[in-house]
């Protein structure tokens, strides 16, 4: 158990396993794959041994995520290495996106 003070008092926090929204999980995921093609390039991937663990959800929440980002054609499975990585077209989807915020926001 942990504990976090805050403005309006402590919270007690269990340990146990708090997974991550569907929407918190896909944003997460394409998030920290987007920032790696920018920065590595679209060989850039992230390894699937422990990644249900790093991102705090269950195998089958992340399976689940994963396929749909796939049927959508935003990311690529590579079974031969173990990652998963941004596509061409989500990388062009997602940096457009961003891009559009951004312009709003000036």
């Amino acid at each position: 158990m942990s504990v976090a003070v805050h403005s309006v008092g402590v919270v007690m926090v269990s340990q146990a396993r708090q997974q991550r929204s569907v929407s918190e999980l896909v944003f997460v995921l394409l998030n920290t794959l987007l920032v790696g093609y920018q920065i590595w390039g679209i060989e850039s991937g992230l390894p699937l041994v422990g990644l249900a663990d790093r991102l705090r959800v269950s195998d089958a929440r992340l399976l689940g995520v994963m396929a749909y980002l796939t049927e959508e054609g935003l990311v690529a499975v590579d079974a031969g290495s173990g990652t998963v990585r941004l596509t061409p077209q989500g990388a062009d989807t997602l940096g457009s996106h961003a891009r559009r915020v951004a312009d709003c926001a000036t």
